[in-house]
């Protein structure tokens, strides 16, 4: 893997805490990168719905789509996911691991009423689409001369904090955590600096596990209409919640041959949980200019999130001896704001009369546009420049694309669909952080009724830290499967 040169964290995955807050641009990146999954028929055609509408998953990208329902509609959509990972760590050993996850894709109402003065309809809706998926599992097995310790022991000595100075209050989610458990010590020929006890150490085999969890939800209520089968417009105010766990696990083991340390191994447990909500307005257009071609605009404002992370973390040292010390942080917490971009969408749709259709989106962001700070209600006194400088610089503005058709052979629908979600963050920095997302699926439609099935295939690639003061990152190949399934009723 081509070596990162400036040391940010090229992975969406993974934040690194540091003493005094948690949060950097990752965590606004995270929050931003909306994936837009729902029900079956939405995912089956690859989210590829911005001038086709009446559909309830479609509502989050074009609430236009609200005004082409002709009737009132309901829909349920319970989804599996599995992820499954494949590292390579720096010295080339590979690691596997994965995860199954249940969760609803959609759920919602629609309401169909008739108009006047050239309005066909007037459409009011309630319902939940999920629009960000959190879930995944990544082993790294790996082997090195060059222990995590030693982060711990140049933070000390770079301090100036002398043995027996304040160390757990100024490294209280760090560096105290080695030293209250004898990993970091004052150097038998300097007591004025610290060293660590795999400082002699060779072939020191390193685990690391990182497990996430969570997801983001959208519930939603909007209004839209249809002009004389012409125009179709709609507004969209969106409630998002996020739920966000993040464990990693990094233990060390001293090689059976090393006798040049008592200790057998250490182990690193960090914690961070994000909650929160934030809310959105979504403007929609779709127009009809003959009978087989639509159009599509929509516009979604910045989601304004206010958020709290809570953060631990824990290390334990086994000696040789069998003996085992365990040493807690404190509990860290943090209420800040995230600030999202905007969103710009452009859709074409072909239809073949009653035989199918085809339709394209274009979706631009400007990542670079997100930003970070404090809660007003919150008095930590927390400066954001820093990394609001991050995202203004390493950031980009990202293209993404979306393709979907169906077939009607009735009472059968047959779908495909593909996505191209674009790199967020500059090239510049050697790692692609696109996706590729592939789907198929099969409906049943009836009179009154409505069972569609779907296939996702997510791929994409992240560089992920091992012990990233060190340049040490693994590369990381993700799949996510998705199969939801959804039932609707039309009255």
């Amino acid at each position: 893997m081509k070596k990162i040169k400036k040391i940010i964290l090229i992975c969406i995955l993974v934040a690194i805490h540091s003493k005094y807050k948690a949060q950097n641009e990752f965590d606004a990146l995270r929050y931003s990168n909306i994936e837009h999954f729902g029900d079956a028929r939405f995912n089956a055609m690859g989210g590829s719905f911005g001038a086709l509408g009446a559909n309830m998953s479609a509502l989050s990208i074009n609430p236009a789509g609200l005004g082409v329902y002709k009737s009132s509609d309901f829909s349920f959509t319970p989804s599996f996911h599995i992820n499954s990972t494949e590292s390579k760590s720096s010295t080339n050993n590979l690691g596997t691991d994965g995860k199954l996850n249940f969760h609803i894709g959609n759920i919602g109402l629609v309401g169909a009423f008739s108009g006047s003065n050239g309005w066909r309809n007037v459409n009011v809706t309630i319902g939940y689409n999920r629009i960000s998926n959190f879930n995944s599992a990544i082993s790294i097995n790996g082997k090195t001369d060059n222990s995590f310790l030693g982060t711990y022991a140049n933070e000390i000595n770079a301090s100036g904090v002398f043995a027996g100075g304040d160390i757990a209050n100024s490294f209280p989610f760090s560096a105290n955590l080695g030293y209250q458990t004898y990993l970091i010590n004052p150097m038998v020929t300097d007591s004025t600096k610290f060293d660590h006890v795999f400082k002699d150490s060779k072939n020191i085999k390193q685990i690391t596990n990182i497990e996430t969890k969570g997801g983001m939800g959208e519930t939603f209520f909007g209004i839209g209409g249809n002009f004389e089968d012409k125009l179709y417009i709609g507004a969209i105010m969106g409630i998002t919640t996020v739920r966000y766990e993040f464990n990693r696990t990094y233990k060390e083991t001293s090689d059976a041959s090393d006798t040049l340390t008592e200790f057998k191994s250490f182990t690193v447990k960090d914690f961070v949980k994000t909650s929160g909500s934030g809310i959105n307005l979504k403007l929609g257009m779709i127009y009809s200019l003959t009978d087989w071609f639509r159009f599509g605009l929509a516009f979604h404002t910045p989601t304004y999130y206010s958020l709290t992370d809570n953060w631990d973390t824990r290390v334990t040292s086994e000696d040789k001896l069998g003996g085992k010390l365990e040493e807690r942080s404190p509990l860290g917490t943090f209420d800040y704001v995230v600030t999202t971009p905007y969103r710009f969408i452009t859709s074409g749709a072909f239809i073949m009369n009653d035989h199918g259709v085809i339709n394209v989106d274009y979706e631009i962001i400007d990542y670079s546009t997100a930003r970070l700070r404090e809660d007003n209600n919150f008095s930590g006194g927390a400066d954001f420049s820093l990394e609001n400088n991050n995202i203004k610089t390493n950031f980009q503005t990202t293209h993404n694309i979306r393709v979907g058709t169906e077939w009607r052979l009735d009472p059968f629908r047959f779908r495909a669909g593909y996505r191209y979600m674009g790199d967020p963050i500059k090239s510049s920095f050697n790692v692609d952080n696109s996706a590729n997302i592939y789907s198929v699926g099969i409906g049943i439609k009836q009179e009154g009724y409505y069972f569609d099935v779907a296939y996702l295939l997510k791929t994409y690639k992240a560089a992920v830290p091992v012990v990233s003061e060190f340049n040490d990152f693994a590369e990381v190949n993700l799949n996510d499967h998705y199969l939801t399934f959804t039932l609707g009723f039309r009255f």
